[in-house]
């Protein structure tokens, strides 16, 4: 269990800390600047999230909301010293900005710095006592095998915010470890009520159900979990086990057998992921992780990788191209073909690509401009016979 919770870490912090400053004036072209530079790092748009930090502050100079926010990119690139200087920014311009500490605390967690992220986590309780930091101290306790300070932390999140679902899923996890499935399974059903959208809640307090013996209950939401994440191999083999033991032996030894197959690519991601945290400079491993994920399904984690990727490497058109055609998989048909054009702006002579947008166009209905791209296709390459098969079927 605690191997599919540690993978959703990685890939990106639920727990981050949205800016929020004390009452001064802001000019309102710096507020929209950073509202839109927010909606572009939920995107995953790096460079433009950074673009509108940076206007932000030439409306507004020592705007800490701004340095706040390239905090936020930084630390979703993984670049932690840049994200460092960015919340050190903002601490010199607000003392006593909220979300700080508690966003450096999740970095040190990051690196496996779990003493330095309760030292952070800890600054930030000083500040603001607020329920999001006792959850990280929790989490950096369990890191370090000091179960009893986690349990604590975790309670007294609850104890400021009893509908506070990250915290009670912490413990329910902390619990299930110790074997304490019926209180497990209590708080878990908390985090998943309190927090209804959440797949990885929904999936503990499934989870919990069927190893207390209530696997009738379990069934519905291990099958949900299971449609929604077809990758995940945890949920494929609960599921398993729960349809054998309701008496359909066949399809939940299947569901087993899948799992295993299942769990073998999960291995290789996860070490394609150690891979691309440690080489927060090359593009590369981000992009060999984002193709990973990209055959099992997992399209929006993708996306983030092969974004990371094009902004270490914006001039790769490998990459840019992989984007392309994960939008395509993700059915954004006229995403794709704004892509493919950007790129055949910069390599006119991708043959490859105008067959692909010649396809792309005829799935929209625009036959005219499937018919130009797959001539261009033919100039360039008067052999290509997949071109001339396409033109053909036009004919």
């Amino acid at each position: 269990m605690l191997f599919c919770v540690l993978l959703f870490v990685l890939l990106g912090c639920k727990d981050a800390a949205d800016s929020t400053s004390d009452e001064r004036f802001v000019d309102p072209r710096s507020q929209a600047l950073l509202q839109q530079g927010t909606a572009a790092l939920e995107q995953h748009e790096f460079e433009i999230a950074l673009v509108f930090a940076d206007s932000a502050e030439r409306y507004t100079p020592e705007l800490p909301d701004a340095a706040f926010l390239r905090g936020r990119i930084y630390s979703e690139l993984g670049d932690y010293e840049k994200a460092a200087v960015a919340y050190t920014t903002t601490l010199e311009r607000d003392p006593a900005y909220r979300g700080v500490w508690h966003n450096l605390g999740n970095n040190d967690f990051r690196i496996n710095q779990f003493e330095d992220a309760i030292i952070n986590y800890r600054k930030e309780l000083a500040a603001h006592n607020a329920p999001m930091p006792w959850r990280g101290i929790g989490r950096a306790y369990v890191e370090l095998g000091k179960v009893d300070s986690a349990r604590v932390a975790f309670e007294s999140a609850i104890q400021l915010d009893s509908t506070y679902g990250p915290a009670h899923f912490n413990l329910a996890l902390l619990l299930e470890d110790e074997g304490k499935f019926p209180a497990a399974l209590t708080h878990a059903t908390y985090a998943a009520s309190y927090t209804p959208d959440d797949w990885d809640y929904r999936y503990l307090m499934a989870s919990l159900l069927a190893t207390n013996g209530h696997n009738a209950e379990a069934l519905p939401h291990l099958q949900a979990v299971t449609e929604h994440w077809p990758w995940h191999h945890a949920s494929h083999y609960k599921l398993g086990q729960t349809l054998v033991r309701l008496g359909d032996t066949e399809s939940g030894q299947l569901l087993i057998d899948e799992a295993e197959d299942l769990r073998a690519k999960d291995a290789n991601i996860m070490q394609l992921l150690n891979s691309a945290r440690a080489a927060t400079d090359e593009s590369l491993p981000h992009a060999a992780l984002g193709s990973a994920l990209r055959l099992v399904g997992r399209y929006e984690d993708a996306m983030r990788a092969y974004k990371i990727a094009r902004h270490l490497d914006p001039a790769n058109l490998e990459i840019q191209t992989n984007m392309a055609n994960l939008m395509l998989l993700q059915g954004d048909t006229l995403g794709t073909i704004q892509a493919y054009q950007h790129i055949l702006q910069q390599d006119p002579s991708f043959t490859g690509l105008w067959v692909n947008l010649g396809i792309v166009h005829a799935m929209a209905g625009q036959m005219q401009d499937a018919q130009a791209a797959w001539e261009r296709a033919v100039t360039l390459d008067p052999e290509n016979a997949q071109a001339k098969a396409y033109l053909a079927r036009l004919r």
